[in-house]
């Protein structure tokens, strides 16, 4: 007998629990109410954060079974400012974060777990919203709303790439 298993979301999450699945000889179908991963960003940058666990982000990943097939640039150093522009620079040994690319361009996290799904034998169907697993199953939807939010600007240089964050209440009341 076949185990079968249903997931709803094609987020990272539900892709990674997907990938495992699959890797586990489940038969895996995920389920995605938009046309394809990664479609409420458009290469947009964001930072798996590496300071909250001893674990490294991408040691995890990699113990997860997740290849690292997408852009996934290591970041060590955070330049700081505040509301009267007073630099700080925050070093680390490891990484502070490591930089991916989200959407559904190669190169994208979103890309490369799908690409990752679909070499493990995993189905996915856009475009099908589905509210309910009768059998049970995981259910991986992102966000209805935003936790944060960032402003990205990426511009051409010919400074070397740095991360840099501004910390001003002003520019960002309440958080």
């Amino acid at each position: 007998m076949t185990k079968e298993i249903e997931i709803i979301g094609a987020g990272p999450a539900g892709l990674v629990a997907a990938i495992n699945l699959a890797k586990a000889d489940y038969k895996v179908a995920v389920y995605e109410e938009k046309p394809d991963v990664g479609h409420r960003f458009h290469g947009d940058f964001q930072g798996l954060e590496n300071w909250s666990s001893e674990e490294d982000a991408a040691v995890l990943l990699e113990r997860l079974g997740i290849q690292i097939n997408y852009t996934c640039q290591p970041y060590s150093e955070l330049t700081v400012f505040d509301a009267n522009f007073n630099k700080r620079i925050i070093r680390s040994q490891r990484p502070l974060f490591y930089l991916v690319q989200r959407g559904h361009a190669p190169g994208c996290l979103d890309y490369g777990l799908m690409e990752q799904a679909i070499e493990a034998g995993v189905e996915i169907v856009f475009n099908r919203r589905v509210d309910k697993l009768e059998k049970g199953g995981i259910i991986g939807i992102g966000p209805r709303a935003a936790d944060a939010i960032a402003k990205g600007i990426v511009f051409n240089t010919n400074m070397e790439d740095i991360a840099a964050a501004i910390l001003d209440d002003r520019l960002a009341p309440k958080g």
